[in-house]
């Protein structure tokens, strides 16, 4: 909603940064090894970094001195204040709110690391988890990890920091356009959304030495369909939850800075999951345009939805001229009325079918006035949209209704200001002021105002015939790259084909669904419950099975993210009742034949080797500066030998 460009803020349901021992200066380089976690991003994201990227432990004070940079960078001079005062008028903030102050105080408690896209740096504070007080249960459980959670903080910022290296996060020459704020704000959806994914990625490639068979199930177990459904659910209701509020923090503020993470987490999990590392690298070069293309992904892509734009005057008749503008979206639009009616569902409810609008306030001698316009996908949203802000200012306001038509509604406040709604079917219209008398230049003010139906619409409706679109047997359908066919509905047949690749799909997926890009391919036969098959040439990841979960077969081969040469694989048969084959790179390498290895089993390591046939063979283990050599022998599995031989000095 703010359209700031400070970068990210990681709310605390998704990360707990344990801070360790405060450094005397408030920003020094840090003396942890990120040279893993570097390799582990560039594995994930599938590209190298163009450059270094320094890392530094900042003190809360430098921390607090970041924000004010960041807010005195986006609101210059009196811009501020203004905006302050647009957001009290619409009561998104309480009145006298200093907005750079609950910023900082909402990071200083939230933040667990932050991306710096000017100084191109990244900083983890040592404020982190919130210092303030007694550590929280969960800091106290999680403090023996604190080097696995710095990891995965700092998965999320090196995320941030590669992809600003090949698309700007904070582009200045879309601040030239002056685009809308929400477009900003969509833009973050899918910044912080990719980097969530990345550093949940990131976890299964935590431990210093993984073995193949630990990593791959780890992986597979993030990746199954339970998990993945878990965590979209999980993250789905970080906005909502009552952790990210924090005290003397207007509500509205605390949760549109949490709310990236939820509805970008899973935008960006199910481009991933349909279109893979091409998928994603197309979006972040065609940036969404609003939060509801994120929000509604279906809407982002396939057949894109495009705000209506809305332009209101610079000034008004009576001398009054423009002091600050914003565009909520239907991000913002939800968090105002799901705040103020301590609903977040219904803010949500409320806020659908947006499709567009523009809120100015004016002054003029001391006084204000209120323009706010908005556009809707249908009628009836329109609709409950004005009756919810009618409610709202009543409610709050204790506003009376003076008049009431099917087009217009005007109410007064005790406090003297007053407002009007105007509705002409999917448009409306808000007008408020502290100057009751100037309401009588209302219906010029509203006539100033041009609603403009997006160009691509026109465009897109030039090439697409009617008839071929909605023609039930066969149909058609372009919306720029993005061309969809379909037999029957789709119901028989459907095929997607774009500038990353193509999908086909037959009998809704039950029979054969594929889909391919340059690095990524992916099939399934009956849902998966026959056969299916997924790979992603950039991550050096590739995974078939056959039967539900792998039961009758499955391999896997995956580059371990920290150290991309090493190549891990598993197959396994029958579940690994029937066998099973494992490699963790050229060293170590592990054959079994009926479940734990009765039959046959063969282990090759530098550290060890071991060969049994029906349970009877040797084993060796290589002496260590520890610990001694030992010669194992069996017969039909029980031990019959055994040579141990101490390391020199013992």
């Amino acid at each position: 909603m703010l359209g700031l460009a400070f970068a990210v803020c990681l709310p605390q349901p998704l990360a707990l940064a344990i801070p360790g021992e405060a450094d005397a200066g408030d920003k020094v380089p840090t003396k942890r090894d990120l040279e893993r976690i570097r390799k582990t991003v560039e594995t994930l994201r599938g590209r190298k970094f163009l450059r270094n990227v320094p890392a530094y432990e900042i003190s809360e004070k430098e921390l607090r001195a970041i924000i004010d940079r960041e807010v005195a960078k986006e609101f210059a001079g009196a811009k501020l204040a203004a905006y302050e005062e647009l957001m009290v008028w619409l009561d998104v903030f309480p009145p006298n709110t200093d907005l750079k102050s609950v910023l900082a105080e909402l990071m200083v408690d939230q933040v667990a690391g932050l991306y710096d896209s000017d100084a191109k740096e990244m900083c983890i504070p040592a404020a982190a988890g919130g210092t303030k007080g007694a550590k929280k249960p969960a800091e106290k459980k999680l403090e023996k990890y604190s080097a696995f959670n710095d990891a995965i903080v700092f998965a999320h910022e090196y995320t941030h920091a590669l992809e600003d290296q090949y698309w700007l996060l904070d582009d200045p020459e879309e601040k030239k356009r002056q685009e809308s704020t929400d477009r900003a704000e969509a833009h973050s959806f899918l910044f912080e959304g990719s980097a969530t994914r990345m550093m949940l990625e990131a976890i299964p490639a935590q431990p210093v030495h993984p073995d193949a068979g630990a990593y791959i199930r780890t992986w597979n177990l993030l990746h199954a369909g339970a998990v993945e459904a878990v965590l979209d659910y999980a993250l789905s209701r970080v906005w909502k939850s009552s952790d990210v509020k924090v005290a003397g923090v207007p509500e509205s503020l605390s949760r549109s800075e949490a709310m990236p993470y939820s509805y970008g987490y899973s935008f960006c999990r199910g481009v991933l999951g349909q279109w893979g590392l091409d998928g994603l690298d197309y979006v972040y070069g065609h940036m969404p345009v609003s939060t509801e293309q994120v929000m509604h992904s279906q809407k982002s892509w396939e057949w894109r939805d495009f705000p209506v734009d809305i332009r209101l005057p610079e000034t008004l008749p009576g001398g009054w001229k423009q002091l600050a503008g914003d565009s909520l979206g239907e991000a913002g639009v939800a968090i105002l009325f799901g705040c103020q009616f301590t609903n977040l569902n219904r803010g949500l409810r409320l806020a659908r079918g947006w499709d567009g609008d523009r809120v100015l306030l004016y002054g003029a001698d001391g006084r204000h006035v209120l323009l706010w316009a908005s556009a809707w996908d249908s009628a009836s949203a329109a609709e409950r949209y004005a009756a919810a802000w009618v409610e709202e200012r009543l409610g709050n306001h204790n506003g009376t209704v003076t008049s009431k038509d099917a087009h217009r509604l005007d109410w007064t406040r005790p406090d003297g200001h007053a407002g009007i709604v105007l509705r002409d079917q999917k448009h409306i219209v808000l007008i408020e002021t502290d100057r009751r008398e100037a309401l009588t230049e209302s219906a010029t003010w509203a006539k100033a105002i041009i609603f403009s139906e997006p160009a691509e619409d026109a465009a897109r409706a030039a090439i697409n015939n009617p008839v071929r679109r909605f023609n039930p047997l066969f149909s058609r359908r372009t919306d720029g790259d993005y061309v969809v066919s379909k037999a029957l509905a789709g119901l028989l047949w459907r095929h997607d084909r774009n500038s990353v690749g193509a999908a086909d799909r037959v009998l809704l997926g039950v029979l054969a669904e594929s889909r391919r890009t340059t690095s990524f391919h992916k099939w399934e036969l009956g849902w998966r419950l026959l056969a299916g098959h997924e790979s992603e040439a950039r991550r050096g990841f590739s995974k078939t099975t056959v039967l539900p979960w792998g039961l009758l077969y499955s391999h896997v081969s995956a580059a371990l993210p920290q150290n991309s040469t090493n190549i891990m694989q598993r197959t396994t048969f029958l579940w690994r009742f029937g066998g099973s084959r494992i490699s963790d790179g050229p060293n170590r390498r592990g054959l079994t034949v009926l479940p734990w290895g009765l039959l046959f089993r063969s282990t090759t390591a530098p550290d060890r080797s071991a060969l049994h046939v029906l349970a009877t063979g040797i084993s060796r283990k290589e002496a260590t500066r520890v610990s001694a050599a030992v010669t194992s022998f069996r017969f039909l599995g029980l031990p019959v030998w055994k040579i141990r031989i101490a390391p020199p000095g013992q």
